[in-house]
């Protein structure tokens, strides 16, 4: 199923909650617990999470068994998780993006984390407060922050001063992105050898981007004071982003890769483009990876706004209901775990992710890896340093799926020139409205 079509679908079949999975306490014949986890961590993040759940489960040995399964990304394992409860036979807890957020609300098939912290014994005052605004929702801590990131600014500081620019002041705005990057383009023979910067289409920069500048995404504050029912992009912020990176294509000096955030990356560490608005999640990947001193700054906002600060990318965990109390006690303690100093810890130092409870940031694990990159502190701060505004809370709505792809069509069809900024943005806006009011409909609101 397509992220234009998930979230609506997902809601529909789940807004009539949960009964209890099966019968029994869920206990095995020798009194085991066992805790199912879906999660969409690959690669060395999917180690770090196979690392965790061992680690837990030899100091519960006999009590509590956590059988943690890898479910594809997160499109794939938000489909999953509608058939699982479809049939009724949910896993425990399930790791979804930041944007489902209000979709996995709305399901009314989950137990709030801050009900779980209380049962367990989780403080959550100790999880970093610039990362449990997004999840807040009622008032209550909806699900427990995992993999936390914020956008950053990456930029190769000696192309800097080989471009006579001061690496010590990067750029802040978009309009001073746009006139470093003409500056940092390089040519020869008519060709360009390093272009001044490069970005893939996501909908998340542009998200993060009116973040930064106090821009609201949606309405009703964000969805924040009441639920959402239109996007809030028919604003000159978002026409000047849009216009000025179609601009800085057509000029050559800003390197489209399309959509692959991967080839983005790639580019930069390659030394293809001099800088990079990017997600702090590959930091250490991209540090390590260049053959450059990198810079790390926090990112950019629209121009003629005043700076308010990002929202965490990322996921969290949920807690799906319906389970048997002793089985759902056994979770809540796998929840305590990961939200502990030392899980977080060396969550932090072996992915990149913020550390999101604010001890975390004390233990050795992570002390040793700031030693060797410093900038890992930077995107915590950068969230720490947001105001506790709607803007920097992130937009809540079930549709933000649909909304991050059609932000994608926006600037896709202004670079290739098939639409002007205004009238993109105009469209996209009234197309989306419809696609908000039979979402809110379908949730009976």
């Amino acid at each position: 199923m397509s992220r234009r079509h998930l979230a609506a679908a997902l809601a529909a079949v789940t807004v009539l909650g949960l009964s209890a999975c099966g019968d029994g306490d869920g206990a095995a014949a020798d009194g085991q617990q066992t805790v199912t986890f879906w999660h969409s961590m690959a690669g060395a993040n999917g180690e770090a999470v196979a690392y965790l759940v061992d680690q837990f489960n030899q100091q519960h040995t006999g009590k509590i068994k956590v059988e943690a399964t890898y479910q594809g990304k997160y499109n794939d394992s938000l489909t999953k998780l509608k058939a699982s409860v479809q049939s009724r036979q949910t896993p425990n807890l399930v790791q979804v993006f930041e944007i489902g957020t209000q979709l996995m609300v709305d399901t009314k098939a989950t137990v709030p984390f801050a009900e779980m912290a209380s049962q367990a014994g989780i403080a959550t005052d100790t999880i970093e407060p610039g990362i449990a605004k997004y999840y807040t929702i009622g008032g209550k801590l909806q699900s427990l922050p995992f993999n936390a990131s914020a956008p950053m600014l990456f930029y190769n500081k000696t192309a800097f001063k080989n471009a006579g620019l001061d690496p010590a002041k990067p750029p802040t705005t978009m309009s001073e992105l746009a006139e470093a990057a003409k500056k940092l383009t390089v040519s020869s023979g008519g060709k360009v050898t390093q272009y001044g910067v490069v970005a893939s289409i996501d909908g998340w920069l542009v998200e993060q981007m009116l973040a930064a500048g106090g821009v609201q995404y949606c309405d009703q504050d964000n969805g924040r004071s009441g639920r959402s029912t239109s996007v809030s992009w028919n604003n000159d912020q978002l026409r000047s982003v849009v216009t000025t990176w179609a601009g800085l294509v057509k000029d050559s000096n800003l390197l489209n890769v399309g959509r692959n955030n991967t080839d983005a990356s790639a580019a930069f560490q390659a030394g293809r483009a001099a800088m990079l608005p990017f997600t702090s999640a590959n930091l250490r990947d991209i540090i390590k990876g260049a053959k450059f001193e990198v810079g790390v700054a926090n990112y950019i906002r629209p121009d003629g706004t005043q700076p308010s600060g990002v929202f965490n990318g990322g996921a969290s965990i949920w807690t799906m209901a319906g389970h048997p109390k002793a089985q759902q006690s056994a979770a809540g303690e796998f929840l305590k775990y990961l939200a502990s100093p030392e899980a977080q810890g060396y969550w932090a130092a072996h992915t990149g992710y913020i550390p999101v409870v604010t001890t975390a940031a004390q233990t050795k694990e992570f002390t040793d890896v700031l030693a060797t990159y410093p900038d890992f502190a930077k995107p915590g701060a950068e969230l720490r340093d947001a105001a506790a505004t709607p803007p920097s809370s992130g937009c809540l709505m079930g549709v933000m799926p649909q909304a991050r792809d059609k932000m994608n069509d926006v600037i896709e069809s202004v670079i290739l020139g098939k639409s002007t900024a205004d009238k993109a943005i105009t469209d996209a806006q009234t197309s989306m409205s419809d696609v908000i009011a039979a979402y809110n409909k379908s949730v009976g609101s």
